[in-house]
């Protein structure tokens, strides 16, 4: 078997970055960038063996392996220069080779793998399959289908480590393997980057084969106690966390480095925050079918009939995990509906002011550009958001270039040219080129018909020149309009979650939503406050939050409800307003190095 940690004395550890090669560890490194707490919370306090070295890392090489859809945009795309597993990731699933119904006990035991979570590259949720990898340490009996990583300790496929076990099991056995789902890879000069004084991500070191061994063994003996055991899942998901964040410890202190020193860039309310954004994943990814969100969901219930255009949706608090550790745009949010079609629902976040404005109308504030979520008006009007295109992570970015400006947190006028001469001919909304959406609360021109009604809502759409005549003639006041340079699409289908995709499915499939009903004189106040938010800067970023929970505690049935929301769950409310502070710091203030966010 896999045996109990050993000591040697011919143990090792030292510190080689910037040089990386097959055999190294690389232990990360917290910084003040955001997107630690944001996107791929795991590579937070992680651990990682390289397996592979390009010839020319400079370079690189062809990436074979992974599906095209698999890899992120940009620079480099396709090639990778440094490929490795994951160490510190263990899970609480097992793998069982085989199907047959006669298998023996023995049998069955013989062909059963803990799993570790290798990479999101073929990793445990990869729609392509997953790629699994066994680490072993045999020694001179290596099989000639191993590759070598470092002293006794090589690297082969879970197929050619069940052959083994399947062929000779008095020799070989699963607890003699580390078996890992997906791998990690970096493009040609991504790791010089992080690993560089400017970002200082990763400490690369050269530590002898026993260690880590040892190091994997101690981290799947609390696994097998995890799997073994009745305990509940928030339990299993902390002891398996803990066991991963030990690893990664334990190896700073073979270097001399204390965990105090190894965070001493951040303060320590934002290493809270990376520490409990990394909790939430593990709770979903560690342990098998994720902790029970929210025991009160009701799976029967069907909120369709109030989904309609002019419809007020905001996201739950306490938050789903999902929305925290994939959707942080919509915590805390408030959502108003502008269509519901049989293909999609389609509505606009209301709360999220950008760095850029409008100048309307002389010697009055400019009217802040909001995000209304993550499609661009245009490709809405057009249908070209369906495009594989616009479905790729970073397509997000295509949504502001052109008029953001984050030098110095200035605000960029100059790249917004509007035509003065407003054309009267009337012309349906679709029809209408602006980048922009266009939506008032003037009851006045409302009774007038100006703009298309959302439902029997008291909101209009209004076309942009219509809306800037109607401001420059003081019909239309800004604090009734506001203005977006996005929407937020939900597609239906049959096999799109529970209930069809759409909104509805955020409410009664994910349960990270709900519809409510607000009377005029709340969204009053609503729609008072959020018209206040500034444009987005660093000094406004606080006060603009504090307008969006004021806001949605306002759409609140009662001040009990409220009170509950406050006071159960609290960390994970306070946790939700943290998430939310770095999304906007990161994706529409464009400062993720230089935003305090604290927990």
């Amino acid at each position: 078997s896999g045996g109990s940690a050993a000591t040697t004395s011919n143990s090792y550890a030292h510190i080689t970055t910037p040089l990386v090669e097959v055999g190294s560890i690389l232990v990360s490194i917290p910084t003040t960038d955001l997107c630690q707490g944001l996107d791929q919370q795991y590579w937070h306090r992680s651990v990682v063996l390289i397996t592979e070295v390009a010839e020319n890392p400079a370079r690189g090489n062809t990436e074979q392996t992974v599906p095209d859809e698999e890899l992120a945009m940009g620079e480099k795309r396709g090639k990778w220069s440094y490929r490795g597993i994951m160490l510190n990731r263990h899970t609480n699933s097992m793998l069982f080779g085989s199907d047959d119904d006669t298998a023996t006990i023995e049998e069955y035991e013989c062909d059963t793998w803990t799993i570790q979570r290798g990479g999101d590259l073929l990793g445990l949720d990869s729609n392509s399959g997953t790629q699994f990898a066994c680490l072993h340490q045999f020694g001179q009996h290596s099989d000639a289908a191993s590759s070598k990583l470092i002293g006794n300790i090589s690297y082969t496929t879970l197929s050619i480590a069940q052959a083994l076990c399947n062929e000779n099991p008095t020799k070989y056995h699963p607890d003699d393997f580390m078996t890992f789902g997906g791998f990690c890879s970096w493009r040609p000069g991504q790791l010089e980057r992080e690993m560089g004084e400017d970002r200082a991500e990763w400490v690369v070191l050269s530590v002898d084969w026993q260690t880590i061994w040892d190091e994997l063994l101690l981290q799947r003996e609390k696994a097998t106690q995890v799997i073994a055991s009745d305990c509940v899942d928030q339990a299993q998901h902390e002891i398996l966390l803990n066991a991963g964040t030990n690893m990664w410890r334990h190896f700073l202190e073979k270097i001399g480095m204390q965990e105090e020193q190894a965070t001493s860039r951040l303060p320590a309310g934002q290493l809270g925050f990376y520490d409990s954004m990394l909790n939430v994943w593990a709770e979903e990814q560690l342990v098998r079918g994720g902790v029970n969100k929210d025991d009160d969901n009701d799976d029967d219930g069907d909120s369709s009939k109030p989904i309609r255009p002019g419809a007020i949706a905001r996201a739950k608090s306490p938050p789903t995990n999902d929305m925290l550790l994939y959707d942080a745009e919509f915590l805390r949010c408030t959502i108003l509906v502008l269509e519901e079609r049989e293909d999609c629902t389609v509505g606009v976040i209301l709360n999220h002011p950008m760095s850029a404005a409008i100048e309307c109308k002389e010697s009055e504030d400019p009217l802040p550009i909001r995000y209304g979520g993550p499609i661009d008006i245009e490709t809405w009007r057009d249908g070209s958001y369906r495009d594989e295109y616009y479905e790729d992570d970073d397509s997000d970015d295509e949504v502001y270039e052109g008029f953001m400006d984050y030098q110095n947190n200035e605000v960029n006028f100059e790249d917004l040219a509007f035509d003065d001469d407003v054309n009267d001919e009337d012309v349906g909304f679709e029809d209408d080129e602006s980048s922009f959406l266009w939506i008032h609360r003037s009851k006045p021109l409302g009774l007038k018909n100006v703009g298309t009604r959302l439902g029997s809502s008291k909101f209009w759409l209004i076309k942009e020149d219509e809306a800037l005549e109607h401001i420059q003639a003081g019909t239309l006041q800004l604090h009734d309009t506001m203005v977006f340079s996005s929407v937020s699409i939900w597609e239906k289908g049959a096999e799109l979650g529970q209930c069809g995709g759409g909104l509805r499915e955020q409410v009664d499939g994910l349960h990270s939503m709900e519809v409510v009903e607000v009377n005029d004189h709340q969204m009053d106040a609503v729609w008072q406050l959020l018209t206040k938010q500034n444009v987005l800067t660093k000094e406004s970023l606080d006060t603009n939050i504090d307008a969006t929970i004021k806001a949605w505690d306002m759409m609140s049935a009662d001040e009990g409800e409220i009170a509950q929301n406050h006071d159960r769950h609290t960390s994970k409310v306070r946790l939700a307003t943290a998430a939310l502070k770095a999304y906007l710091a990161r994706n529409l203030l464009g400062d993720p190095l230089n935003t305090l966010v604290e927990l």
